[in-house]
């Protein structure tokens, strides 16, 4: 053999030879004990045949190879509980990692959910003067209207503050301004900005102004984001909407307010200089001026004319009746209500189908086939009604808003076999693991997966950016108690041209008030009882067929399953209180059960405690913000306990 060649060959060996040394380095570092013990790295190069040495060849240098290979290290005690982390039973922690199939490799607890960290919501300020003297009425219509456009902007991502004069006042530039003899309505507008400048960065909205959109729309994107390189106002929108930082809002009423013009000037940016704002053009806001109400709303406008309390009212029940028709024509599929085990499930989702009906309803208003001033072609609700469905899937679809009632694993046992009175042998040899997560998840991951990737797949749908404003996910123990009210009887045929109206009212007002600010507009509280099915339900002939002459055992065939017969239902109802209480026993025999059902349906147990811990702290974020708005304005609830109203 050439020299050259042996050479050649001698060098490959020793690089590879080096390399085994630098891997197997690495990895005994990940490595568990035992086979640390099998093969040490010692003994390794113990055994390693020496090379021969061979003349002539040239010296290699040496080097330290670093060790590319990422490690994953458990960690060995609890993460610190985090401030505002708990409610009831319900506790979570919030991190990057919360796709983690399980959270208790995260928190080391077994009741503590990992949740993805809570988005900053920039500030969106306005203005309230309350210096104003006003009656009853008008100080009620004003509470509703800044409720309806602090539920709006809270929606869609933002944290809206109602300022007041306290706030101008504390500006050192008040004084400027009050020696300066202007107009009233232009003072009005340089208090505004005081109160902006000096609570800082952020958006200045009227009152009449409110997000009309999609979540994702863009100009809600950009806004969202808090960061403007310019003060910047809205093509149409005239004094509705400005974006800027405080530095900037600083210096642009600086000189307006040491110019001994100033009142000359007939609006605010006049004063500032249209050259010191960048304009862009709005997609997703609208804005209910009056010139907008006098060109687009003839008869509101009469009314705020002519009566002009009554007038106020019919704005709030416009501006409130646009934003839920907005809504729903963001979802041009209409609602879907999940219900993936069929069999023994009406009565779980029957508080899921209830809300789905009344999100469905149309709102009432002043002018019901109207449409908001950013979108002139909207669909209204009156012309098209929003379709609602069931199925045992999630679709991927963002034309359609899901609706999800996800049940303990014990609770779902128990419908299954419509018995309260189930065993840890029954549950290990008769029951199927993580079937409820299986099923959500079939027509997205198939059948092939086991269940924690698909647990990881119903976490991004409930909180994910993507899916957190497509859909709305509830625990059976997040429902009133008495969800489950009987409906009213069906009506018998009537030949009357107006038959009297019947509704139905299936939630207490005080629930569906709380759950308004997630949506941005207030839910109805009643829907139309029509005295039919809710779909789908199957006719008896898409209804299982069984053999004849054979017993019926095993399960249905069908992907159909018969409809529950009414003792069925009645027994499902019972099943679902008894399983409520359970859930939450401190009994050590109930509990023991609860903990094998879990153990049994990891994934399963897992979705809940994630859904569960999700729409805890959704409700406790708002609860801080009116505990936090207190110092400016005041919440809703203390306005009536007597707030400056």
């Amino acid at each position: 053999m050439p020299r050259q060649r042996f050479s050649t060959l001698v060098f490959v060996a020793a690089v590879a030879v080096a390399a085994l040394f630098v891997w197997s380095s690495s990895t005994r570092q990940i490595a568990s004990s035992a086979v640390e013990a099998v093969i040490p790295a010692e003994s390794v190069r113990e055994k390693l045949p020496a090379l021969p040495a061979l003349p002539g060849l040239p010296s290699l240098p040496t080097f330290e190879v670093p060790d590319l290979k990422i490690t994953w290290h458990k960690s060995m005690h609890k993460p610190p509980e985090q401030s505002n982390s708990t409610r009831g039973d319900s506790k979570w922690y919030s991190d990057w990692k919360w796709l983690n199939p399980f959270s208790s490799s995260v928190t080391l607890d077994e009741d503590r959910a990992v949740l993805p960290p809570l988005p900053e919501r920039p500030p969106v300020y306005t203005y309230y003067d309350t210096t104003v003297k006003r009656d009853g009425e008008t100080a009620e219509a004003d509470k509703q209207q800044l409720l309806i456009w602090r539920r709006a902007w809270w929606a869609k991502g933002f944290k809206p503050i109602v300022l007041t004069e306290a706030e101008a006042v504390s500006h050192p530039s008040y004084p400027t301004l009050k020696r300066q003899a202007i107009r009233a309505d232009l003072e009005y507008e340089f208090m505004r900005w005081l109160a902006w400048a000096h609570m800082g960065t952020g958006l200045l909205a009227s009152w009449r102004c409110v997000p009309m959109g999609a979540y994702d729309d863009a100009t809600l994107v950009h806004l969202r984001h808090g960061q403007f390189e310019q003060l910047t106002r809205f093509d149409g929108l005239d004094s509705g909407l400005f974006a800027g930082e405080k530095s900037q809002v600083e210096e642009a009423i600086k000189l307006p307010l040491a110019d001994v013009k100033l009142g000359t000037h007939k609006t605010l940016v006049d004063a500032i200089g249209p050259d010191r704002f960048q304009v862009e053009k709005p997609s997703g806001l609208a804005y209910y001026d009056d010139k907008t109400i006098s060109s687009k709303y003839a008869a509101l406008a009469t009314t705020l004319k002519d009566k002009p309390e009554q007038g106020r009212k019919a704005l709030n029940g416009l501006i409130d009746a646009h934003l839920h028709t907005t809504w729903q024509n963001m979802f041009p599929s209409g609602i879907n209500v999940l219900k993936p085990l069929p069999a023994h499930s009406t009565s779980l989702v029957k508080p899921a189908v209830d809300l789905a009906g009344l999100l469905a309803e149309c709102p009432v208003s002043i002018l019901q086939s109207s449409c908001p001033p950013n979108r002139p072609r909207c669909v209204p609700c009156i012309g098209s009604k929003m379709r609602l469905s069931q199925s045992g899937e999630f679709y991927n679809d963002s034309k359609t808003f899901t609706i999800s009632v996800v049940p303990h694993p014990y609770t779902m046992i128990t419908l299954n076999n419509l018995t309260s009175d189930v065993s840890v042998r029954h549950i290990r040899r008769h029951t199927e693991r993580d079937s409820w997560v299986t099923a959500v998840t079939r027509r997205m991951l198939g059948d092939g997966r086991g269940g924690p990737s698909r647990v990881v797949s119903v976490k991004d749908m409930v909180a994910s950016p993507w899916g957190s404003w497509r859909s709305i996910w509830f625990t059976t123990e997040q429902f009133p108690v008495d969800f489950n009210r009987p409906p009213p009887p069906e009506k018998a045929p009537t030949n009357d041209a107006r038959p009297v109206r019947e509704t139905l009212r299936p939630f207490p007002d005080a629930w569906l008030d709380q759950l308004s600010w997630q949506f941005g507009f207030t839910i109805p509280h009643t829907a139309v009882w029509h005295g039919e099915s809710l779909p789908p339900v199957p006719g008896p002939e898409r209804w299982a067929k069984e053999p004849a002459g054979l017993p019926a055992e095993g399960p249905i065939k069908s992907n159909t399953p018969r409809p529950a017969t009414a003792d069925e239902l009645a027994v499902e109802v019972e099943l679902l209180r008894a399983a409520r209480d359970k859930v939450k026993s401190k009994d050590k025999q109930v509990e023991r059960m609860r903990r094998v059902a879990e153990a049994w349906n990891m994934a399963d147990a897992e979705a809940w405690k994630f859904v569960r811990a999700f729409r805890a702290r959704t409700n406790v974020e708002r609860e801080l913000f009116e505990e936090e708005e207190q110092r400016y304005a005041g919440t809703h609830g203390a306005r009536a306990k007597g707030g400056w109203w």
